[in-house]
């Protein structure tokens, strides 16, 4: 190893540092644990796959994995069209564009706790805001309890992450669209092509790199949220908002049933891990320097 490499490892060392201690050294905890019965962390019991065995007979892993994805797809598919039509309407040329960004960031910088305060009392069943519009306009006649049903507890979620989302979202499509010249619209223009022509020949093309990668970061990003459905549900009513992180999380500190939770873990990252390869290897297309 010469001078040069060795003066790039260093550099590198503290991030590699940093990714042993709180990634590598805790995963492969995790992974060992699921192997070994265990309450409150003591006297660790060598069971083999049995705690995967338990965990696939489990009806509540089924519908945390079901609720899982239903969360996770629905929620980037509200996550990438509504981010890409803003991004393309903030794109435009009007009378406070500004004002418009900087006030489309406020849920972005929310913390996610406040977020799931202010949600809990607005959709409130008997004092909750919502509530009170919908019957004084009419389009309801008795008060809905949004996150105590079983029908509606999972997409009034959905639409809470999507709301947080979308600033962040629209800044990464919004950066995309203004890599592009104004020079190819004004050609494309002068060529007959309408708004329709433009978004499919030139916009689409030209942001679809990013849109790819917002696909991936959002997917993971969304199947790992914890922290909004245990501060709004912690899973209930009867699993209807159990996902996968939340019964990773009753099973290790409710229950104390850490094998079986470790298992949920390691199912989870091995599986993101294998949906990120077959991603970036096979589906996802790089922006081509030009």
């Amino acid at each position: 190893m010469d001078k040069k490499q060795l003066t790039g490892l260093l550099y590198l060392a503290p991030v590699l540092i940093l990714i042993i201690a709180f990634f590598l050294y805790p995963s492969i905890s995790i992974i060992k644990t699921s192997f070994y019965q265990t309450r409150y962390g003591i006297n660790f019991t060598f069971v083999g796959l049995k705690n995967y065995r338990i965990l696939f007979g489990d009806e509540v892993f089924h519908a945390s994995l079901i609720n899982s994805l239903i969360w996770t797809v629905t929620g980037l598919i509200l996550q990438l069209t509504i981010p890409t039509g803003t991004a393309l309407l903030l794109n435009q040329r009007f009378f406070g564009n500004t004002a418009a960004r900087a006030a489309m960031l406020v849920p972005w910088i929310t913390p996610s706790v406040i977020i799931a305060i202010m949600a809990r009392w607005i959709l409130e069943p008997e004092l909750g805001m919502l509530n009170d519009v919908l019957l004084k306009i009419g389009l309801i006649h008795n008060p809905i309890n949004f996150l105590g049903s079983l029908n509606a507890a999972l997409p009034t979620l959905i639409l809470t992450q999507t709301w947080q989302f979308i600033p962040f979202g629209t800044l990464l499509i919004l950066a995309a669209l203004q890599t592009i010249p104004r020079d190819l619209y004004d050609a494309m223009k002068v060529d007959g092509a309408g708004p329709f022509q433009l978004l499919r020949y030139l916009i689409l093309p030209k942001i679809g790199p990013m849109i790819g990668f917002m696909v991936f970061l959002a997917f993971v990003w969304n199947f790992n949220v914890f922290d909004k459905i245990w501060l709004t549900t912690q899973g209930g009513p009867v699993n209807a908002t159990m996902t996968l992180p939340v019964m990773v999380y009753k099973r290790a500190f409710k229950t104390f049933r850490l094998g079986q939770s470790s298992a949920v873990g390691t199912i989870t990252v091995v599986g993101l891990i294998v949906l990120g390869i077959i991603y970036f290897k096979y589906l996802w297309k790089p922006i081509k320097q030009e």
